[in-house]
């Protein structure tokens, strides 16, 4: 059987439709595998940053101290070098839930992790120093964000975590004891 130069050709170049369709496929799984990879290590990311900064301030017996006055009554504190470092514990940890915030609106994050981070702010909304940090510090964040967490101050639920139902008794009995 003779094959002619010009149906050698037209085999070759079914041959290599084929190939290029099967190539493009095979790019498609990695791709989507890439990006799944590349979803979970950066959620892996915005997580851990959360996570060290409860770390850091849980093991900080006088960290912990601070913040748990400073939510209470920021003018119960009267060192300035405390006040900023009540002011920066709480920026490090706003900083990290901003980030998880444009995350997950990009789709790389789970919804989930926002609502989480949205329970977290209503537990602290009605504290006065977080009152107190928000107003003085919200125009350092990006506008999104800041309309995200105004939303969230202004919004009338509230998540009741017994931590902070403690802040507002010890506050309550103070001022009963005035």
């Amino acid at each position: 059987m003779k094959y002619s130069l010009k149906k050698i050709a037209i085999i070759t170049e079914i041959i290599g439709g084929i190939a290029i369709i099967v190539s493009l496929i095979f790019v498609g799984f990695q791709f989507r595998e890439n990006t799944i990879a590349t979803k979970s290590a950066t959620a892996n990311s915005a997580n851990g940053m959360t996570v060290d900064w409860y770390t850091a301030t849980g093991n900080s017996a006088q960290s912990s101290q601070l913040m748990w006055d400073y939510l209470k009554d920021p003018k119960s504190i009267k060192s300035t070098g405390e006040i900023y470092q009540a002011t920066i514990l709480i920026h490090g940890l706003i900083l990290s839930f901003q980030n998880s915030y444009y995350l997950t609106n990009q789709g790389t994050l789970d919804q989930n992790v926002q609502e989480s981070l949205t329970a977290a702010i209503r537990a602290v909304k009605e504290q006065p120093g977080w009152q107190e940090y928000w107003q003085n510090r919200k125009s350092l964040f990006f506008v999104e964000f800041r309309d995200y967490v105004d939303l969230i101050m202004n919004s009338e639920s509230e998540v009741s975590e017994g931590i902070y139902e403690n802040l507002k008794k010890e506050e309550t009995e103070a001022n009963i004891s005035d």
